[in-house]
């Protein structure tokens, strides 16, 4: 394990465990079933607080973690034992309108881009995540300056050098409103609607034609990064990387991993938009800038591919992958999602 040269666990009454390098100390440790951890935990006060780090080593992003882990927090003393972190189910952000009372009366407020917010600049408590997984609903019209705004705040962090594995998955809210939807249409709010410490984490509004140099410029090397999952509507299939239709398709959710030297194993879920009308405007309805230079696609320390969608058999193209994956040991494509968005 590349870890073994971390730091050993604490002294204390460890037994043979103070010996080992902490993450290995970790893995066996986690092996235990959980009466077995219990019963650790009650053998030595340093047995109680390795097995509460443990708890520790992976969280869901939920407001109640959000504050026991901020500055004053209850658990802000266990941010460096946290590896893996995940965004709570989108579907279990605030489901409902947020209002809120000024002088002009009831004013709608967006929950999603305020809790998307909160869960991205909350990643800057732990400095040692190891695993990261995505996940976020998005209005169309945002969902360029949404993914800038959250990319380029993450690569900023410490964790990012030290990220292993990295999951991507978003649904993007087409903006036609379903019949009778008022929470729908209601989504479709502009951005001068936002409260100010919103529209100041989304910065500058990006619209289609520029997102792709914009996340180019954005990049940073991923050194310890080995697997990538990506799950986005109307995203491109790997095949497709630097072509007129990859970049139709936004390939630029693959543009971060161009530079992430040891990636092994990459997962791609293809999922087709009903309408494509909610792109073609290009964001908040900028009008459309200069194509971008397209970053050329560099695959070639990959060796497990995973690609599933339900036109997966009708997008190959077995030449365009041979030339941009030459390394490939274990390719697999399926038709259909073995398992939903968020599942």
């Amino acid at each position: 394990m590349s870890e073994s040269t971390a730091q050993p666990v604490a002294t204390g009454d460890l037994g043979p465990l103070e010996r080992l390098p902490t993450d290995v100390a970790y893995l066996i440790v986690s092996r235990l079933d959980k009466r077995d951890r219990r019963n650790l935990a009650f053998c030595s006060r340093a047995c109680y607080k390795f097995v509460l780090l443990l708890k520790f080593r992976g969280i869901i992003l939920t407001s109640d973690a959000i504050r026991a882990f901020r500055d004053g927090g209850v658990h802000e003393k266990l941010r460096e034992s946290v590896r893996s972190v995940r965004f709570r189910n989108p579907f279990d952000w605030d489901p409902s309108p947020i209002w809120n009372e000024n002088s002009a009366g009831l004013t709608y407020r967006d929950p999603i881009i305020p809790a998307l917010r909160a869960y991205t600049l909350s990643l800057g408590y732990f400095p040692d995540i190891t695993e990261l997984r995505i996940l976020y609903r998005i209005p169309a019209a945002t969902e360029y300056t949404a993914f800038a705004a959250l990319y380029g705040s993450i690569s900023k962090q410490p964790f990012y050098q030290k990220l292993k594995k990295l999951e991507l998955v978003i649904k993007v809210i087409e903006e036609k409103p379903t019949s009778g939807s008022i929470f729908t249409s209601v989504l479709q709010s502009q951005f001068s609607t936002l409260e100010k410490e919103d529209q100041e984490f989304l910065g500058d509004e990006i619209n289609k034609n520029d997102i792709g140099g914009v996340i180019s410029k954005l990049v940073v090397p991923a050194p310890s990064l080995t697997v990538a999952k990506i799950s986005v509507p109307n995203i491109a299939a790997p095949w497709e990387l630097g072509s007129d239709e990859g970049r139709h398709r936004s390939q630029f959710y693959y543009y971060p991993l161009y530079q992430a030297p040891k990636l092994k194993e990459l997962i791609v879920e293809l999922e087709e938009l009903s309408s494509s009308s909610s792109r073609s405007s290009g964001g908040f309805g900028f009008s459309w800038g200069k194509s971008e230079e397209i970053p050329k696609p560099d695959f070639k320390s990959v060796e497990k591919l995973t690609v599933t969608g339900e036109d997966v058999s009708e997008r190959f193209i077995k030449s365009a992958l041979d030339e941009m994956f030459p390394n490939l040991t274990s390719p697999y494509f399926a038709a259909g999602h073995r398992k939903g968005y968020f599942g």
